[in-house]
């Protein structure tokens, strides 16, 4: 799913998993320098959809949205930008990092499945020395290297290293990025007892929303640095 300015080339493509991560970026999802797409949190659907952005003529590749706290240090709204994002079977990339002050420098995880409990979370933190995941920049940073574009990862902290994703969760999620709001109501017919789980997620997503909504606005300009 691909937006973009009409009769400008794009300079900065933003690929996110969720609508509301887009969303986070205000008036920019109307300037034409930027061109936005979402995965649905399919990570194979982000590497489409950075491949789609490079062939716009886009300079400069951003993997943006929230991220899970793999560090016991960091914070639900927590500002991040990855120096390199490693994969599982030890595939490392290099990210550019932005000149925006406020963003801790941290190495990423990139995932294919999300990570939904605290000792999933510790394993993959003392396997990789990362201290978030998130299930695109690994894609987005491939796509990046076919197409020989500097990628950044800027995201912010929503759920926690301790904190376990509730199972409802896992699939909460349409291919547009927007939430299964049936599918969740359903799934608390048979497990009322993750409300609360539900509730506690929502709020760590609304700080790390909050936190990206507030540095979209320094995006544009960050095409001419790498």
């Amino acid at each position: 799913m691909l937006k973009h300015g009409v009769g400008t080339p794009p300079l900065v493509g933003v690929i996110a998993g969720m609508e509301s991560e887009l969303s986070a970026l205000g008036a920019l999802r109307g300037d034409p320098r930027i061109a936005t797409a979402v995965s649905g949190a399919r990570p194979d659907q982000a590497e489409r959809e950075a491949r789609r952005l490079a062939a716009l003529g886009c300079r400069l590749l951003i993997s943006w949205g929230v991220a899970g706290g793999l560090h016991p240090g960091l914070t639900p709204g927590t500002l991040i930008v990855g120096t390199d994002v490693v994969e599982e079977n030890g595939m490392r990339h290099v990210l550019v990092v932005p000149p925006i002050p406020g963003l801790r420098r941290v190495r990423l995880m990139g995932l294919d499945r999300p990570a939904m409990t605290a000792r999933d979370k510790a394993a993959l933190h003392a396997a990789s020395g990362a201290d978030a995941v998130d299930m695109e920049s690994h894609r987005i940073a491939r796509a990046g290297e076919a197409a020989n574009l500097p990628v950044m990862a800027i995201r912010a902290v929503g759920d926690p290293a301790a904190r376990a994703l509730p199972r409802l969760a896992a699939d909460a999620l349409g291919v547009d990025g927007r939430p299964r709001i049936a599918r969740v109501v359903l799934g608390l017919l048979t497990e009322p007892w993750a409300l609360p789980a539900l509730i506690r997620l929502k709020s760590d997503t609304d700080a790390a929303l909050a936190a990206l909504a507030a540095i979209a606005t320094r995006l544009p300009g960050l095409a001419a640095k790498p």
